[in-house]
Order: structure tokens, then sequence, then C-alpha cells
């Protein structure tokens, strides 16, 4: 089978299309799918292609991610999407205990800052699905799915410990949160640290 524009050359797959043979150099694929680069400029494209169809829109899923969980749902992730409602759920659940004192007002602030997260995630993953279908490169690849298992079980897991261990001795959450400024001192000597000890101009990393 031989190339429809480039007749000496040997056709690589045949357009999705137009159904025509074409070889490398006269290809356009997009992830799996095989297009030839005039039907791949065409205006109606992604319309006949059946590129990104089935793909939650960014803006539904953003309303839905209103909805703890169901945004992720909507893009396919049930695993994120369990570990949202569960996050949402300890912050609360930490939120309303009465063994926190006065770090109540703190969770509350976490639990709000994370309800609205998960819509503007939820918009943002699925607005990086359709790039992706359409075979447009990335400014930021994605975690790979085993290093995002992966923070899931450790947050599972440490959620786990807390609400546990809470529950064995009352009142821990808030013994141990008094402790906070240690990771604000923490933070600020890591920034001072990278401000003064920087790598010199020309100087090769190892």
């Amino acid at each position: 089978m031989k190339c429809t524009i480039h007749p000496e050359t040997d056709a690589l797959a045949v357009c999705e299309i137009c159904a025509k043979s074409y070889c490398t150099e006269c290809l356009a694929p997009v992830n799996e799918h095989s297009f030839c680069r005039k039907c791949r400029m065409r205006p109606d494209f992604f319309e006949i292609s059946g590129v990104g169809q089935g793909l939650c829109k960014p803006g539904t899923a953003f309303f839905l991610g209103l909805i703890p969980g169901v945004g992720a749902i909507c893009n396919g992730e049930y695993i994120k999407a369990l570990v949202h409602v569960l996050i949402f759920g300890f912050l609360i659940s930490i939120q309303n205990s009465v063994h926190v004192g006065t770090f109540e007002p703190l969770f509350g602030m976490l639990a709000g800052a994370f309800y609205f997260y998960m819509p503007v995630e939820a918009y943002q993953t699925a607005k990086r699905k359709i790039l992706e279908a359409h075979g447009l490169e990335l400014p930021h690849p994605p975690v790979a799915p085993a290093a995002a298992n992966l923070w899931a079980g450790i947050i599972l897991t440490t959620m786990g410990i807390i609400l546990f261990l809470n529950t064995i001795h009352r009142g821990l959450i808030e013994q141990v949160l008094r402790f906070w400024p240690v990771v604000l001192i923490g933070f600020g000597f890591y920034s001072l640290r990278s401000y003064f000890i920087r790598p010199e101009k020309g100087e090769e990393k190892i």
C-alpha cells in the first residue's frame, strides 16, 4: 500500500476520515488515531473525528465539583473522588470535634478552602483531558497514576492514624497543633537558606 500523495513511499496508516492511505510525512496523528494533515486542518475536525467526545466539559466539571467528589467522578477519577470526599469529611469532623479547642476556626478555614479547591481542580483536570485528547502538548504534564495512588495512600493513612489516636487520647490533635509554629519556622529557615546558599553562575550542577 502506497501513500496517496507520495506514490513512491509506503503508506503507514489510513486516515480515519477520508479513508486514504498516507505515509509518515503526510499523517497528523492524534493520540492513537490516524488522520492526514488535510483532514486534521478541517474546521469541523473535532466534530467529525469524535476526538474528545465523551469527556466531561470543564464548565460541567466545575459545577459538579461543588458537590464533594462529583467533579472528579465526572472526569473519571474515582480514587481522587474518594480521597476528596474523605479529606473534606475529615476536616469537617475535626472542626466539629470538641477536642480541638481554639483550633476550630483553623479547620473551618481549611474545610472552606478545600471545598472551593475541588471544583477548580475538577475544571483544570477536565481542561487538561480535552487538550490531551486533541493531541496538544501540555505545559505541565499530569502526575503519573502510580504517584497519585502513592499520595492518596499516604493521605488516607495519615488521616486514619490521626483520627484513631485522637479517639484513644482525647485532645491529642489540639496538643499536637500547639507546635504548628515549628512548621512556619521550618519553612522560613528553608527560604532563608535557599536565598543565602545559591549556586554561583556558571557552576555545574552535580
